[in-house]
């Protein structure tokens, strides 16, 4: 039978793999399926009962990435195969899975390939492996020096994690976002710091029982708190997708402290104690802007995967 669909680019956030940052940040992984299906009927017939329903297959390869903790991808391969074999239609599946796992001076992807067929119905041996291939590509684009340094670094829910010191490098620019799921509940926030010798500081942290704003003002907390254990005094462009952030600490700030922390109407400002450490650690030579949330930006958008995979953390 030579019927085939394709499933491309099925990618989706989990928290597998063997080192400690892959299990707390987590990362994205790509996934490609070709499944094997006798479809001629539904050819004729335009019903979809004579084939397989992708998008079922869609859903379980994304659930199965999201919901599994396993320490190999190899693990992951196979349990995406066996979950695709459950169709009774799918006589075989090829799946290949793609990350870019956080180690230190490399820029490529890992990749990992199995085609695994369903067992004769009366046999209860698992499905066998017909082949399984670990590729690992190394990107050329970029020159990576051999002393550089990790460009991932995890900060503790405890927000205390001590920083790496970064030498002579400066504080060029850094992006700021927050998360929270049902709003309020559990909450993360994420950090991403570039450096002027062209390195990247992560950082990230998570409350069981938060709300969005305070997420997005402890990010920016967070990250000023980094800034000023360089003491440098360079101007830094600061990023956020949060106008409450924004305009709390470039406008409205001043006139609740005159007015003893309280708004216009005579009421007590909100999140007072964000704001209240906020404050001290801004300075003239931050230079605050705002970025549009989930439009593109790869640095708005690492932000938001860390913030988020905090928040699913403390679930």
């Amino acid at each position: 039978m030579t019927s085939k669909i394709h499933l491309k680019g099925v990618r989706a956030y989990g928290y597998i793999g063997y080192l400690p940052e892959e299990n707390v940040l987590g990362q994205w992984f790509e996934v490609d399926a070709t499944l094997w299906v006798d479809f001629e009927s539904a050819t004729h017939n335009d019903q979809i009962e004579d084939t397989v329903n992708y998008i079922t297959c869609i859903r379980k390869i994304e659930t199965l990435i999201q919901t599994q903790k396993f320490k190999l991808i190899e693990r992951l391969v196979g349990a995406i195969a066996d979950s695709l074999l459950e169709d009774k239609k799918i006589t075989q599946v090829e799946v290949k899975i793609i990350k870019h796992p956080p180690i230190p001076n490399f820029l490529g992807s890992v990749t990992v390939e199995i085609v695994r067929s369903r067992p004769p119905a009366a046999s209860q041996i698992p499905s066998t492996t017909v082949a399984k291939t670990i590729q690992t590509k190394l990107e050329t684009k970029l020159e990576i020096k051999p002393e550089a340094e990790s460009v991932l670094e995890v900060k503790t829910e405890k927000l205390k994690a001590k920083t790496e010191d970064t030498g002579s490098a400066k504080v060029i620019s850094i992006h700021t976002d927050g998360a929270c799921s049902k709003n309020p509940g559990p909450g993360g926030w994420g950090v991403v710091i570039h450096l002027s010798d062209g390195s990247i500081k992560e950082l990230g942290g998570g409350i069981r029982e938060t709300t969005n704003n305070q997420m997005e003002l402890q990010g920016a907390i967070a990250a000023l708190e980094f800034l000023a254990m360089q003491k440098q005094s360079t101007p830094v462009d600061l990023y956020t997708d949060s106008k409450y952030v924004l305009d709390g600490i470039t406008k409205w700030i001043k006139g609740w402290k005159k007015n003893g922390w309280k708004t216009k109407d005579n009421k007590p400002v909100k999140n007072q104690e964000f704001w209240q450490k906020l404050d001290p650690l801004n300075s003239s030579n931050i230079r605050w802007h705002w970025v549009e949330g989930h439009s593109g930006d790869p640095d708005n958008e690492r932000c938001d995967a860390i913030a988020r995979s905090y928040t699913a953390k403390n679930m």
